[in-house]
């Protein structure tokens, strides 16, 4: 028998209140393991390289003996370097690469929808991260997050930039952050996983703003954010070309 309206809706309740508190318990097993990884990196610099089509244009073996954070597929990509460190946020895209992600040998990060399916399975060197709404919104930047980030609609910022920022890197490049779907979406000539997100709609001024919300947070600690992209439509940030940062 069908419960009444209102007992389904004290039901659903509870339910979402013991889901809650057991997603909580599970991210807060990670938090001792995230404490140690403030200011690891203090006064370094390193790359986080999207899979923006302008990879293709971009000598991505000068990489070789640097400091990078990748995301999502570049995996195909990483012929001539490695990522120290690798983050993923979208549901889609962690369902669509998971296999290959998982073998490789990097510190994970998981974030978002991601985290909160993932959180207390038995993947090893990784990393769950609380999520907590979304910059554009709140205009919120974490700078401890071992006890959440927030959501920044693409993974370079759900994840990347807050980490870095938690490591201490006194210098971050971006690579592969086109900020342009005009032509083709990423290096593989594959399209977006998530269909729904804001890149895909064609406005990329929730991006920006959300990408300024971050510059300033660096900066106003003596730090540093720089686009080392080639081409592509993100002018936040001041450009530095990779070829004259690794010499």
């Amino acid at each position: 028998m069908d419960l009444p309206m209102t007992m389904k809706k004290i039901k659903d309740k509870a339910s979402f209140k013991i889901n809650y508190l057991t997603l909580n318990k599970y991210f807060d097993k990670y938090e001792a393991k995230i404490k140690k990884l403030k200011d690891i990196h203090k006064d370094e610099r390193c790359f986080i390289v999207g899979t923006g089509p302008s990879l293709k244009e971009t000598n991505l073996s000068l990489l070789k003996n640097e400091i990078v954070f990748g995301v999502n597929s570049l995996y195909k990509a990483m012929d001539d370097f490695s990522c120290k460190y690798y983050a993923i946020s979208d549901i889609k895209v962690w369902n669509n690469h998971k296999k290959k992600v998982s073998s490789l040998d990097t510190l994970l990060f998981l974030s978002s929808e991601v985290g909160r399916k993932m959180v207390g399975g038995s993947l090893k060197n990784t990393i769950f991260l609380k999520t907590k709404g979304y910059m554009s919104v709140t205009g919120e930047f974490s700078k401890d997050i071992s006890k959440y980030v927030v959501g920044g609609h693409t993974v370079v910022i759900d994840v990347c930039l807050q980490v870095c920022f938690y490591m201490g890197f006194k210098e971050v490049y971006l690579l592969g952050c086109d900020c342009d779907y005009s032509g083709t979406q990423h290096f593989d000539g594959s399209e977006s996983d998530n269909k729904k997100s804001v890149s895909v709609s064609g406005d990329w001024s929730r991006l920006f703003h959300v990408y300024e919300i971050c510059k300033n947070t660096f900066e106003k600690d003596g730090r540093k954010i720089y686009n080392s992209t080639v081409g592509g439509k993100l002018e936040v940030f001041e450009r530095k070309k990779l070829e004259e940062v690794v010499k």
